[in-house]
């Protein structure tokens, strides 16, 4: 028994060490990032001094904190779109603060879609039982293991005759899918939860509209949460679909994509950059801030206590 206390503390000790590493290994590269934000232009590429041996300040503490950089991100973090006025070609400006705008619209809207159709959808196929349901579960199965390449052409296609392309409410409708794996997440935490609880409800005389919303619905509460949580975030700093389907509101990411790949002079610094990119993540920061917890919840739900 003594042995088997040794071999275990031995190994929590040498998995302590690896992930201490691993976490240090994350953290170093992001410090980084901030305290290049923070020095000039001159301390980190240059020369302090003429005739001086030494370099730039590349990787250690600023010797002199500024903040030029985040202002200069901030003026040329913009995007042209060209828009008709009045029935003429014209150029509308979007900046940082409109782009977040856009951003929170796009990926707030796109996940509540997103995570509603997949619960819905997964309480209705878990909670009765019909044959129908089996078809949809195993459609949904093929369909993520099927790759589907070239649909992009005909979405847009779509999209226009419908009325969808360059609207929220359009994308938010595009996006209100089942066909994920959060379908099958739902599914089967709806798969867990006893059928007592339906029962005793319809007893009391409950309409399956209230069992779904009143009873059912808030035992996943957590999952639902951390569903639209996982997905608001990808839909963040998605900037592929919002260039295609919403032309005329660009989003933050698309303005980080061109942020990062413009010729302007004035942004070719690297700490210039790296602000730029600091400005971009800070909404995410806070957001995670503030529900980092909906993230780390268990997924099953405990039986009746009699």
């Amino acid at each position: 028994m003594q042995k088997i206390k040794e071999k275990t503390s031995i190994l929590g000790i040498v998995l302590g060490i690896v992930l201490g590493l691993y976490v240090i290994s994350m953290i170093l590269p992001l410090l980084w990032m901030v305290l290049t934000t923070l020095k000039s232009i001159a301390e980190y590429e240059f020369m302090e001094m003429p005739n001086s041996d030494r370099l730039g300040n590349i990787l250690w503490w600023p010797r002199e904190i500024t903040f030029k950089n985040y202002a200069t991100a901030y003026k040329y973090f913009y995007i042209d779109v060209d828009v008709m006025v009045n029935g003429k070609p014209a150029i509308a400006r979007f900046n940082i603060f409109q782009q977040f705008i856009n951003s929170i619209l796009f990926s707030v809207g796109s996940a509540l879609a997103f995570t509603i159709t997949s619960m819905v959808m997964g309480y209705a196929t878990a909670r009765f039982k019909y044959k129908f349901s089996e078809f949809i579960y195993g459609f949904v199965l093929v369909t993520l293991a099927l790759p589907i390449v070239g649909s992009m052409p005909s979405e847009i296609a779509t999209s226009q005759a419908l009325g969808f392309f360059d609207t929220f409410w359009g994308i938010w409708i595009m996006r209100s899918t089942f066909l994920n794996t959060y379908f099958l997440i739902f599914y089967a935490q709806f798969k867990m939860i006893p059928h007592d609880y339906t029962e005793a409800a319809k007893i009391d005389g409950a309409t399956p509209l209230a069992v779904m919303v009143q009873i059912i619905m808030p035992l996943a509460a957590g999952t639902t949460s951390a569903v639209f949580v996982l997905n608001f975030i990808a839909l963040w700093n998605d900037f592929q679909i919002p260039m295609v389907y919403l032309p005329s509101h660009p989003v933050a990411a698309y303005g980080m994509y061109q942020f990062q790949n413009t010729a302007i002079v004035e942004i070719a610094h690297t700490p210039t950059r790296l602000a730029g990119i600091c400005l971009m993540t800070f909404p995410i920061v806070v957001f995670y801030a503030i529900f980092n917890k909906k993230l780390n919840v268990n997924l099953s739900v405990g039986g009746i206590k009699g």
